[in-house]
């Protein structure tokens, strides 16, 4: 599969390494394979120190802006799919926080420049895929509003009560849910937030909070620090 090469006039308008700082020329030395776990995704560290070595340690990454790049590209390799539990939508892979990244524009447009968009994950692989995140956020976003409920002033105790242990019903559910993703594509370790009350479920809300679930992972400060 080829790749196009952005025209050497167009680097400045799209924030591109200045040729005499590249060490690797995709024209001359072709295109590098997109690093990749053992289940065909694409692993976001190795991605991105692959796209600095192929540039001087003196180049400096930083941008006037930053954006996201999708781990799985092309867009049209994964487009929406509608069928039963069993047929993966290929473009909700394509669309998981964890299959995105943020980054300044230059390392962007660097790794489109250098790599070649890896295979496409086998349907098995992508449909645990979204099943882990699914069932992560769902279990988040639970616990998420039982805190905030308790944090309402005007809310009724009764009301309280009951809205809380209806959101403590659904959490177990969603437990339950993600016991089911195979462990080796889980996002959350099951002991940690397994709650036998609504009390415990509170607490959980903590440790699910600094997982970051929702947000799509930030490189561009590291790579600017491992500059």
């Amino acid at each position: 599969m080829s790749v196009e090469l952005l025209a050497p006039e167009n680097q400045a308008t799209l924030w591109l390494p200045p040729r005499e700082m590249w060490l690797h020329d995709p024209a001359k030395d072709g295109y590098l394979e997109t690093p990749t776990d053992q289940y065909g995704l694409v692993d976001l560290d190795k991605l991105i120190a692959l796209v600095k070595g192929t540039v001087s340690p003196e180049f400096s990454w930083e941008s006037p802006f930053n954006d996201v790049h999708h781990l799985q590209w092309y867009a049209r390799n994964y487009p929406v799919t509608v069928g039963d539990n069993d047929v993966v939508n290929m473009n909700e892979f394509r669309e998981l926080i964890n299959r995105k990244v943020f980054i300044s524009r230059v390392t962007h447009n660097r790794a489109h420049q250098v790599t070649l968009p890896a295979k496409i994950p086998s349907d098995e692989v992508m449909l645990h895929s979204i099943k882990a995140e699914r069932t992560a956020l769902q279990l988040y976003r639970t616990a998420r509003l039982a805190t905030r409920l308790t944090r309402m002033p005007h809310i009724p105790e009764k009301k309280l009560v009951q809205r809380l242990n209806e959101e403590y019903e659904n959490y177990t559910l969603y437990v339950e849910n993600a016991r089911e993703v195979p462990k080796e594509f889980s996002l959350l370790a099951i002991e940690e937030v397994e709650a036998q009350s609504v009390d415990e479920m509170l607490l959980v809300n903590k440790r699910l909070g600094r997982l970051a679930l929702d947000t799509i992972p930030i490189r561009h400060r590291r790579i600017l620090q491992a500059a």
